[in-house]
């Protein structure tokens, strides 16, 4: 949302005669919240959907507190130099209460110094360890990589009846973040470790190095390279099955997929109520089905909105997200958080896909 620089002049003016660096009042009548993600990927377009989607409700509700909810949308690319100066500028406006984002580990990662000490910052999606405490006023809705990575570890060397796992992942802070506890709970030395650029550059030839292992079980991580992976896989004649992290969301949506298992934190299939009714909401706008990003970005608007029109201030918005302990209609479950900004009474389970099946449940 633009703002005359008279208007940005006058607030930082009545800052300096206040005294006081306690900013983001909004605009009369208004809760103006920044969100940051790869709107243009495939799972940032599913992530604004799920924001626009809160805000239309909350709006149509009354918004919160009486005060509609808007939304100042910044694309990062997933790029940690850009999600920085993104974050800045979100400090920078004196309207901004809070922000939803970013969605990348590695935007986050690189993001989080700036809004230390200035502005509450609520991830959907980014799982980093390296997030964990890293400010107090950073939050995230999905659960750390080394506690699914740890989980997914244990999995694959159960499944691995040859003791033959394969490796891929984006050389990334979310691909590295995963691998590593996955490695160490395996406990196996993988007969092929491949680190790829997000780009999906030469996979062909990584894929060519995994098909001659012939792996009895593959683990995958990646966001945008996950098609690219895997439809070259299959296309090397490589059917093992595969075990994805969460960055997989909805890829069952962009092409045919067959013995893949995904760790997620949300399924279109679940039947708990309020999944059920965040499902049929979404499909009624969108015509498709939401996937982990969607319903993530839902409830981290909803929260953060919550939280902000409690707080009112940039100040009293952390503090409502320190204490909240809110159930209220989340798609993924209540929102609560740990003094390291992680979320509590969260974890994942996994979705697994053969074609038109799904079934989704506890990791076993």
């Amino acid at each position: 949302m633009p703002h005359p620089p008279f208007r940005r002049a006058s607030a930082a003016l009545c800052c300096l005669l206040l005294g006081s660096c306690e900013r983001g009042t909004g605009a009369a009548g208004t809760l103006q919240l920044g969100a940051a993600g790869a709107w243009q990927t495939p799972y940032g377009q599913m992530a604004q959907h799920g924001i626009d989607l809160a805000v239309e409700e909350l709006n149509q509700q009354g918004g919160v507190g009486g005060r509609s909810v808007r939304i100042t949308y910044r694309d990062d690319r997933a790029d940690g130099a850009l999600a920085a100066q993104i974050a800045q500028e979100f400090v920078s406006d004196p309207d901004i209460v809070g922000v939803i984002g970013h969605l990348s580990s590695t935007a986050m990662v690189a993001a989080a110094r700036a809004y230390d000490g200035h502005l509450a910052v609520l991830s959907p999606s980014a799982t980093s360890p390296d997030l964990s405490g890293a400010s107090r006023w950073l939050f995230r809705l999905n659960p750390s990589d080394s506690v699914t990575g740890r989980r997914l570890g244990s999995i694959a060397r159960r499944l691995a009846t040859n003791q033959r796992v394969a490796v891929i992942y984006e050389n990334t802070s979310y691909g590295r973040g995963l691998v590593e506890p996955f490695l160490e709970t395996l406990d196996l030395t993988p007969v092929a470790l491949e680190p790829i650029d997000p780009s999906g550059d030469s996979i062909a030839v990584n894929i060519a190095s995994i098909a001659r292992q012939k792996p009895d079980i593959i683990f995958a991580v990646g966001t945008v390279s996950g098609t690219s992976v895997l439809k070259t896989l299959r296309a090397q004649g490589v059917t093992a099955p595969v075990i994805a992290g969460d960055g997989w969301s909805g890829i069952e949506t962009l092409m045919p997929v067959e013995n893949v298992s995904i760790a997620l934190p949300f399924s279109s299939s679940e039947e708990r109520p309020e999944a059920k009714r965040f499902v049929a909401a979404f499909r009624a706008r969108y015509h498709v089905d939401p996937d982990a990003y969607a319903a993530l970005s839902y409830d981290a608007t909803i929260a953060l909105a919550r939280a902000a029109g409690t707080g009112e201030t940039r100040l009293g918005t952390l503090e409502a997200l320190r204490t909240m302990r809110d159930t209220r209609g989340f798609a993924t479950g209540a929102v609560r958080f740990s003094v390291t900004g992680d979320p509590i009474g969260r974890s994942m389970n996994l979705l697994r896909i053969d074609g038109a099946t799904r079934t989704f449940g506890a990791m076993q």
